[in-house]
């Protein structure tokens, strides 16, 4: 059977027990990966209030997603920068609500003039050092794949782009390989199912239309890439090797829709299961049961703190799966 983990935000204890009360009616052990926002709540001076907020449930399992972005400071992760206290902060509070996975993107060098290759080295150089820190708290680090970053309001620009966007199936396997060789054992990998299609649906939009090598959000779908396949299509990104998946609905961009609105097939995701047209039915079809599928999914009615749409996501699975 696969493992169900819903996705609350870590300093409300309204959406912690909605959360626990929609697995209580799934008969299922609540599981929760906790959103953080950054200076509003895990990099406070004093971040005890969430922990407490995290321990009042002991019932209830966490992973953790460190943030991507900060929208009180106009911060951005970037694994380019040392990262290092944050990091620590991470794997403390991990500890201290007894979680035993950290998520992390795969991002490196947002909008500087790297060369991809050298950006995996380097990224891969982060990860020796991750590994080393994560094995001291016994916390599996898991990589999550990302497409260029679109920021909310306010950040003065409205997308950053890495020389990592994409994470593209020969580039899982090729780090899969690397922290294998390298016995990087607390070091894997988590496949976002929506950010695979945006990743998708901008490699088979860039095929059809190459003049789409003009705009910047294009840039690091490299030449290379290009040459592995005429179309790219998201179950080429469900390997074996990966056992964590963000579930969420999304549009899949066909060569009939065109490029007229090319904006809404790179920026939709976490939609509820039913409002985009990924067939989860045919891309779970072969898979094994032993894998941790996380509902990464907004309210269909924009209510955080009764979500729903997770809830009948789960229960969409189980009726399909197990």
């Amino acid at each position: 059977m696969f493992k169900y983990v819903m996705k609350a935000a870590a300093k409300s204890e309204a959406q912690l027990l909605n959360r626990i009360s929609s697995f209580n009616k799934l008969q299922l052990k609540p599981s929760i990966e906790l959103y953080l926002s950054g200076s509003d709540d895990i990099f406070k001076p004093d971040n005890s209030p969430i922990i407490k907020n995290c321990l009042k449930f002991p019932e209830c399992e966490y992973i953790v997603h460190f943030p991507i972005f900060d929208i009180a400071t106009k911060y951005i992760y970037d694994a380019y920068n040392s990262e290092y206290e944050k990091l620590c902060i991470l794997l403390d509070f991990c500890k201290k609500i007894n979680s035993k996975a950290l998520i992390m993107h795969r991002c490196f060098g947002f909008n500087r003039e790297i060369d991809k290759t050298q950006a995996e080295d380097k990224f891969l150089e982060k990860a020796v050092k991750w590994n080393q820190m994560a094995k001291e708290s016994d916390i599996k680090i898991l990589i999550e794949n990302y497409g260029f970053a679109w920021l909310p309001d306010g950040f003065g620009v409205e997308y950053i782009t890495s020389p990592l966007d994409h994470f593209f199936p020969w580039d899982i396997i090729e780090f899969h390989k690397n922290i294998t060789r390298l016995n990087l054992d607390n070091i894997g990998i988590l496949l976002d199912i929506a950010h695979a299609v945006l990743s998708s649906n901008m490699f088979n939009m860039i095929q059809r239309y190459p003049e789409l090598r003009n705009d910047r959000r294009f840039k690091n779908i490299c030449d290379d890439d290009l040459k592995k396949k005429n179309s790219l299509r998201v179950e080429e990104f469900i390997i074996d090797i990966i056992n964590y998946f963000h579930i969420s609905d999304s549009l899949i961009w066909t060569e009939e829709d065109g490029i007229s609105s090319v904006k809404k097939f790179l920026y939709t995701e976490n939609l509820p299961i039913g409002n985009g047209n990924i067939n989860y039915s045919e891309i779970f079809k072969d898979i094994p049961g032993n894998k941790v599928m996380i509902m990464e999914i907004n309210s269909e009615n924009g209510d955080h703190i009764n979500n729903i749409s997770q809830l009948k996501a789960v229960e969409f699975f189980r009726s399909h799966y197990n």
